[in-house]
């Protein structure tokens, strides 16, 4: 019988169907239950329901809906996983929805992420660049320096919900909210800003994991074994048993919980139905090290993602098929028997046969039942776990023996994602399935310790064996306690595996998401060029692109930058050409004589791929200048564009500021009709007797959008009797826009009778824009009766703006008359000058050369700009410029003024001050002496 078999019959004692079952009967039973692999190697095919009801295989496409069954991975296994959730959102510039983040169940047990494949290739995460909310980059989808795709795992630990899905990518229409944890589930949040060069469609996934913990009974000492691990804590679980068939077994075998929680297996076996001795046997087989592709790695490994809604014999059949393991129960007590087969529990000879009972053999398999090759398929990690066909193992010796036939078996492996451990079971099964030698006989009642799965030696003088080893595939206790076996010949050497020789050395090719090549620009090159005029004048500095312009292939435009190629090296000018074909295009933009540039440029291709820009070349532009056209065709510009501003300005203040105040009031009151809000409110009050008429008006409207805002207020009062009539308006209104602010003010007093009028109007306006302010206040006063009128009008303005010019204004006769703002506005009075120095200067007087009539000077001891003394005309100051008392003795130089410069009587005695004259000259020339006050005066009025 081929190895590939679970154990049909496990034990039958007294009292079953069996108790009195015949040796044919028993080679029938123990024949149910073979498992897909073993019908395979058998050569029978598997019924059709059997193999659509067979589990096993990667789960390679992203599930889901509310009917996806609950999974978790058993060792090194892949999983699309399920979708829990998806949306757009965000921005990318001012691109809408640009960001797809989905969030992908991997296991509703926790777990750890080992790779990730996207479409099929397996992504170099770049976990030292995480980002903050979007998880890990994928180095792939890096373009230009900017990420495209990152990945976030959540390993089932975690307690609270994912902060960046539900404040980032949560919407309204579809909600994530905070309660969303996912306790004990571990799940992917995937994000990727779509981009048509990196992504054809939405990104597909695939998660490798390293499989749940598991308790391992052989890491127990409390159960036999070596170590910390307790069935009852599963915080001491995991380890390399997590990958090991055997262990995987026992967990189902016992329960696989969460929490305390049942989620899979059988849920009322206890430790007794495992006995430790065989399984612990069973972990240390798989375990046993042995030379492998890239080292020595465990002999026997599985990887298999779990579902559910799996019968939990499949899912054992699955384990048994990675390890060429049986499954053996007898009186609710499983074992796993692994590998080769082990030591003789018993040995026996011809004689202990009871010859009195029927006997069966079977020395070879029919032509059916008889194979000579096998193939096999498995999952290929490194092609993206893809299915995989192994190298095919035949038999020309074999196939020669079976008259050239060539009998292939097929077999699945879709739990061995290992290339040498599918080989060598491949090599140890199509050993086995020579072995043809069937046993069925009874044996003396001490042979009722026997059990399916037990290996015993049988030497047989008849048969010329010695001591050969047998596997019981089946045992049924008579009713006498004599027992019925069924032995199938087994051989370990059937097991030898030599990696050197033979191990087939597998070709892989990697999935690799092809892109098409980066093209870049061929036969790229720059050179400096003239722009000429129509006359043949060289008018322009240029720089001539050329490029190959045979290349149209899938080429929409080719694009170029041009830098400049000193200092900062920023970029003076950008630009595109749709006409490829034309190979080549001359640029002026922005460019300088005779200075140096570098220009670089790509292909813009007519379908989303890559597209490289050439190196920089550098080139100098022609030393083309500024010419007399370019000076004259300039300042008429300058000129024409200063006269327009110069209009433009003028006409806003002067006539135009009201038409835009009640256009930008119109406007915002249009838009509020559709984006804003608008209140008017109007009230009168009016009385009328026969021809007397008295009203009050007032109207007040408000208008609000997101374009700006407008108050206006209004009040009439009237009164009118016959042809008398008097009335005063008044209008305030304010306008507040995005770009400027507008207030106005305005009184009118108006008084009548027949053909009198007087009236009085006060406008004030302000205004306050991006590039300039105004102000304005005018007050008109009139008069008039019939046809004779006056009035007097009252104007005062200021402006600010920008690079504001003003020019001297002249009169009709040429005199400064003040200055005038040349870009508009009103001209002021005033006239100031700040200047270092002030002369003044007269052609032919003094030659003509300038004199400064104002200087720097003391005056009180303190530095002012002073009028020089020089500058005064001769006669010029009088005495009644000269203040009473200002000019004392003291400021007088000493004998400066003699009686010759006294007018007769003009010093009277009263204004000498006493002892001012000390000596007087008598008429005959003799010298008087003036002792006291009054002597003087005594003399005189004594006469001679």
């Amino acid at each position: 019988m081929p190895f590939f078999t679970a154990i049909g019959v496990a034990a039958f004692g007294a009292g079953t169907f069996l108790a009195s079952a015949t040796a044919f009967g028993l080679q029938m039973v123990a024949g149910i239950g073979l498992s897909y692999a073993a019908q395979a190697m058998a050569g029978k095919p598997a019924n059709q329901q059997q193999a659509a009801n067979r589990v096993g295989g990667v789960q390679g496409k992203l599930q889901a809906g509310g009917d996806v069954p609950r999974s978790f991975p058993l060792g090194y296994s892949v999983t699309a996983g399920s979708l829990v959730y998806a949306n757009t959102w965000g921005k990318d510039g001012e691109t809408p929805n640009a960001y797809l983040t989905q969030v992908i169940s991997l296991s509703d047990l926790p777990t750890v992420l080992k790779e990730v494949y996207v479409n099929g290739e397996l992504a170099t995460l770049l976990t030292g660049e995480p980002h903050a909310d979007y998880g890990i980059p994928v180095q792939a989808y890096r373009k230009d320096g900017k990420d495209h795709l990152w990945i976030k795992f959540h390993d089932g630990t975690q307690t609270t919900a994912d902060t960046f899905v539900t404040n980032s990518v949560s919407s309204t229409e579809r909600p994530y909210g905070p309660d969303r944890i996912g306790k004990g589930i571990a799940y992917a949040v995937c994000t990727a800003l779509v981009n048509d060069e990196l992504f054809t469609g939405f990104p597909q996934f695939r998660f490798t994991l390293e499989g749940i913990k598991l308790y391992d009974p052989s890491r127990d000492d409390t159960a036999g074994g070596s170590g910390s691990h307790r069935w009852s804590d599963p915080s001491t679980w995991g380890g390399d048993g997590d990958s090991l068939p055997a262990v995987q077994a026992y967990n189902v075998l016992r329960g696989i919980t969460y929490g305390g929680q049942w989620l899979y297996g059988l849920q009322a076996s206890t430790v007794a139905q495992l006995p430790s001795e065989a399984w612990i046997n069973a972990i240390v087989a798989c375990r046993a090290p042995i030379q492998g592709e890239t080292g020595v790695e465990p002999i026997y490994r599985a990887g298999h993602e779990c579902r559910v809604n799996e019968r939990i014999d499949d899912t054992i059949e699955v384990l048994l098929t990675t390890c060429q393991a049986k499954l053996s129960e007898a009186g609710g007590i499983y074992k796993m028997h692994v590998g080769e087969p082990g030591a003789p529990v018993l040995t026996f000879t011809d004689s202990d046969i009871l010859s009195s009972e029927e006997q069966s053999f079977t020395p070879f398999f029919g032509l059916a039942d008889t194979i000579n090759g096998i193939a096999a398929t498995y999952p290929e990690p490194s092609e993206g776990w893809a299915t995989k066909a192994a190298p095919p193992l035949l038999d020309e010796e074999l196939e020669a023996l079976d008259g050239g036939r060539r009998l292939m078996a097929d077999v699945k492996f879709d739990a061995v994602p290992y290339t040498a451990q599918v080989q060598r079971l491949m090599q140890s099964a199509l050993r086995e399935a020579q072995r043809a030698r069937r046993h069925t006989f009874v044996l003396p009642p001490e042979y009722w310790l026997l059990e399916p799965g037990d290996v015993v030696g049988w030497t047989s003088a008849r048969n010329g064996y010695v001591t050969k080893l047998f596997r019981v595939d089946g045992v049924a206790d008579k009713a006498n306690l004599d027992v019925l076996v069924d032995l199938t010949e087994v051989d370990p050497d059937d097991f030898d595996w030599d990696h050197e020789t033979d191990f087939t050395p597998v070709p892989r090719n990697p999935i690799v998401f092809v892109r098409p090549s980066a093209q870049a620009v061929l036969d790229w090159y720059a050179e400096g060029a003239t722009v000429y005029d129509a006359n043949g004048l060289a008018r322009r500095p240029a720089i001539l692109l050329e490029w190959n312009g045979t290349v149209t292939s899938d080429i929409a435009a080719i694009q170029f930058e041009v830098r400049e190629d000193f200092g900062a090296m920023e970029i003076v000018h950008r630009g595109r050409s749709e006409n490829v074909a034309a190979g080549s295009i001359l640029v002026s933009q922005n460019l300088l004589p005779n200075t140096a540039y570098q220009v670089r440029g790509r292909y813009i291709p007519g379908n989303p791929r890559d597209t490289l820009w050439s190196d920089w070349i550098a080139v100098t532009t022609p030393n083309i200048l500024v010419g007399e056209k370019d000076i004259v065709q300039s300042l008429l510009y300058q000129m024409q564009e200063l006269q327009d501003e110069m209009d433009r300005r003028m006409s806003l203040v002067e006539n135009g500021m009201q038409t835009s105040a009640n256009s930008s009031a119109r406007s915002i009151r249009d838009n509020t009709r559709l984006r804003g809000q608008t209140v008017k409110m109007v009230e009168r009050v009016e009385l009328r007797v026969d021809d007397a008429e008295a009203s009050i008006e007032d109207v007040r409207e408000l208008a609000v959008s997101n374009e700006g805002a407008i108050a206006s207020l209004s009040t009439s009062v009237d009164a009118r009797f016959a042809t008398t009539n008097a009335n005063v308006t008044t209008n305030a209104q304010a306008i507040a826009a995005l770009d400027y602010s507008f207030s106005q003010y305005q009184v009118t007093v108006n008084a009548q009778l027949g053909n009198l009028s007087s009236s009085v109007t006060t406008n004030a306006q302000a205004i306050a824009a991006l590039d300039y302010s105004f102000s304005q206040y005018q007050v008109t006063v009139n008069a008039q009766l019939g046809n004779l009128s006056s009035s007097v009008t009252t104007n005062a303005t200021a402006i600010a703006g920008i690079g504001a010019q003003y020019t001297v204004l002249l009169d009709a006769n040429g005199y400064v008359s003040g200055t005038k703002q040349l870009n508009g506005g009103p001209g002021a009075s005033s006239f100031t000058v700040l200047a270092d120095f002030f002369q003044v200067a007269k052609p032919g007087v003094a030659g003509g050369a300038p004199v400064p009539v104002i200087t720097l000077g003391s005056v009180n001891g303190v530095q002012k700009l002073a009028l020089r003394g020089d500058m005064l005309a001769d006669g010029t100051i009088t005495a009644r410029n000269i203040l009473a008392g200002s000019i004392t003795a003291d400021k007088l130089q000493a004998n400066s003024i003699g009686t010759n410069q006294l007018a007769v009587g003009g010093v009277d005695i009263t204004n000498l001050i006493a002892g001012a004259a000390t000596q007087v000259t008598s008429h005959d020339g003799g010298a008087l002496s003036l002792t006291a006050p009054g002597t003087l005066f005594d003399l005189v009025s004594s006469g001679p």
